[in-house]
């Protein structure tokens, strides 16, 4: 359905909390809840996963992503690199007729709101 990845410069302010609550405040209707590093955030019979991801594959996929994106400074690519961590948003819920795709925006622009995050989507991939 919808993906996203927020990928964290060494110095950032991101708190996945904050996030929370900036996203609930935004999506009107939506109630969340926190179990653990993932965050789910649902609204009628859809939800949404806000999560922190960690872990060695991080780094190898960042480089993967910055390497097939253009503007990317080498330095600004290597400084994305040096992160093991991410944020992730995605939906495995259907969406036929686009009814969430407004939610998933405002996810983006959440994410966005953080000093130090690049968004990006890890498909295509581009920068959001």
């Amino acid at each position: 359905m919808y993906r996203a990845f927020g990928l964290l410069q060494p110095h950032n302010d991101f708190d996945l909390d904050t996030a929370a609550a900036r996203l609930a405040e935004r999506l009107a209707g939506s109630s969340s809840r926190r179990d653990g590093e993932v965050v789910t955030i649902s609204k009628g019979n859809w939800e949404m996963y806000l999560a922190v991801v960690s872990g060695p594959h991080v780094v190898t996929e960042t480089i993967g992503i910055t390497d097939r994106l253009a503007g990317f400074e080498r330095e600004e690519a290597e400084a994305l690199a040096s992160s093991n961590k991410r944020i992730e948003i995605w939906t495995d819920t259907p969406d036929p007729f686009m009814e969430h795709f407004n939610d998933y925006l405002t996810a983006v622009e959440v994410l966005k709101s953080f000093k130090g995050v690049v968004v990006v989507d890890p498909n295509e991939p581009s920068l959001l």
